[in-house]
């Protein structure tokens, strides 16, 4: 599950920015990209509505990278 997860949040991070989904992995720095809390957001409601799971927003929002971000959301969906 963490595989497809860790995809989906790179794809949706990547659409987000405007950037192809190839430059970005699991150890990209999530404070090096630039992303607004609106776009955060947006990212969280998508996952919580894909997997009908509730997602903290600031656990998320202390993810140093995309892959800590990734396990953030693996533990949140069960």
């Amino acid at each position: 599950m963490r595989e497809e997860i860790l995809r989906k949040l790179i794809d949706r991070t990547a659409k987000a920015l405007n950037v192809d989904a190839s430059t970005l992995n699991e150890n990209t720095i999530v404070a090096d990209l630039g992303l607004k809390s609106l776009e955060m957001a947006g990212i969280i409601a998508s996952f919580e509505d894909d997997y009908d799971a509730y997602i903290k927003y600031t656990d998320f929002m202390h993810a140093k990278t995309i892959g800590e971000a990734a396990d953030i959301l693996v533990k949140a969906v069960g």
